[in-house]
């Protein structure tokens, strides 16, 4: 999911608001798995995502995630899906 995505998910705030919290709380959850909405994280943290997707299978192209191709859902769990873009 994209910072955007889970903004839109909780139908409050924004990217940016997502990314805030992250930035605080981020190390207590998966934050390898909340990217931009490029595919990348800061600098400071695409070495040990990188470790986390090629451990996981994480779709990527050129080492940054695939967003198209991961992306994530909630409701997609319940529609026996595992891949749906929001909209």
């Amino acid at each position: 999911m994209t910072y955007g995505d889970i903004a839109e998910y909780l139908e409050r705030g924004g990217p940016r608001g997502v990314g805030g919290v992250m930035a605080l709380d981020g190390a207590a959850v998966t934050w390898w798995r909340v990217v931009r909405v490029n595919g990348t994280l800061p600098a400071h943290l695409m070495v040990e995502a990188q470790t986390q997707w090629h451990h996981e299978g994480t779709p990527l192209r050129r080492g940054i995630v695939d967003v198209a191709a991961a992306r994530w859902w909630p409701d997609a769990c319940r529609r026996g899906s595992s891949t749906v873009t929001p909209g």
